[in-house]
């Protein structure tokens, strides 16, 4: 049986005492705010413990530009007194595969594969890491796509219950009451209405709409219908029909996107395919020109 390096077993042993720390010191202050985490958003949440305690080792401050899209982002996805929760979860999230892979470097280490081999998975680490933050923005552009969908068939139906004789801020209410859609923009109107129908201002309850469905087609929409509500007119009706034409165009084109996107999505898999299909049937041929040279 082959020794271990000196380098190696160093290396292993700091490895496993780091965790052992952060584990102890994560157990005992972070692990009621894993509990709380959803299981299915968060497969890992027991070791996220890690994370959190790795964070508070290194005193990130959360200050950085990057901190500040990213608390924007999740002020989309949670409740604003959630922000702060989530942007620590996943920060610490991301700190946590990084240490799973720091952990199997130091595996591969014990097991004398080579520097490279042990550097790749580091690095490994450092994706995994990446892709947490990188998949809020990712949450993000699906859930404005999803917006997107919405929005011209809300601005029509706003359209057509004005037009037979309803207040635009009825013709809200009625739409959030009758079509009770599991989607990011029904959701968030149904907010929005709840809070005007309970003593909130219009203005208050369209904002927080625009602040959760963060997209300049809502924004515009939102300010043609708070000008109607608040000072009437047939113009607005006129703008908001303009606009829903705009947000058709739109709509059209954000489908023509997605099935170019599909496409390409499919191209490599297809490739596969083809190389498979090649393998199938050139192997005999090539197993034929063997056994004839024999």
């Amino acid at each position: 049986m082959a020794e271990v390096s000196t380098g190696a077993a160093i290396y292993v042993l700091a490895v496993l005492l780091f965790i052992i720390i952060l584990y102890l010191r994560g157990k005992k202050k972070y692990t009621q705010y894993c509990d709380i985490l959803d299981k299915k958003e968060y497969p890992l949440k027991s070791l996220t413990i890690l994370g959190f305690a790795f964070m508070e080792l290194i005193r990130y401050k959360y200050a950085t530009v990057l901190d500040r899209k990213l608390r924007k982002q999740i002020n989309e996805l949670r409740e604003r007194d959630y922000v702060e929760f989530y942007l620590r979860v996943t920060w610490a999230t991301a700190a946590t595969y990084f240490i799973i892979c720091v952990f199997f470097s130091a595996i591969l280490a014990l097991a004398e594969v080579g520097f490279a081999t042990v550097a790749v998975a580091l690095f490994f680490g450092v994706g995994l890491g990446y892709a947490v933050i990188a998949g809020v923005s990712q949450k993000i552009a699906k859930r404005h796509l999803s917006i997107a969908y919405d929005l011209p068939d809300f601005t029509n139906k706003v359209l057509i219950l004005s037009g037979a004789g309803l207040s635009i801020r009825a013709a809200i209410v009625k739409i959030s009451n009758d079509l009770p859609k599991d989607t990011p923009f029904y959701q968030e109107l149904k907010k929005s209405v709840f809070l005007m129908e309970n003593g909130e201002t219009v203005e208050r309850a369209m904002d927080i709409l625009c602040i959760k469905c963060n997209m300049p087609e809502v924004r515009r929409m939102v300010s043609v219908m708070v000008q109607n509500m608040n000072r009437g007119g047939t113009d607005v009706l006129v703008a908001l029909k303009e606009i829903g034409k705009e947000l058709w165009n739109e709509r059209r084109a954000v489908a023509k996107r997605v099935a170019e996107q599909a496409g390409t999505k499919l191209l490599f898999p297809m490739m596969l395919m083809l190389l498979a299909v090649i393998l199938i049937v050139a192997a005999p041929a090539v197993m034929s020109l063997g056994m004839a040279g024999v």
